[in-house]
């Protein structure tokens, strides 16, 4: 995806790896359980439910459970 439309100007380009769960909410649960932190609350979007959260170290990844208008 092109982000240059929402990044503030000079962020630098990255990659997010995206992680394909049931159910997104449970899942964070997991991941704070596990010692993980939410970065970004679960929400509804046109391409699923998605959620953003980091490991115990810090690596992020995003967390992404399908809707009816994005099925697997």
């Amino acid at each position: 995806m092109d982000a240059s439309g929402f990044l503030p100007e000079g962020v630098a380009p990255s990659w997010s790896v995206y992680f394909g769960v049931d159910d997104c909410d449970v899942a964070l649960k997991k991941v704070v359980e596990l010692g993980g932190s939410v970065i970004r609350e679960a929400e509804d979007t046109p391409y699923g439910r998605l959620a953003t959260a980091t490991d115990p170290n810090g690596a992020g990844f995003k967390l992404m459970a399908p809707n009816e208008m994005m099925p697997f």
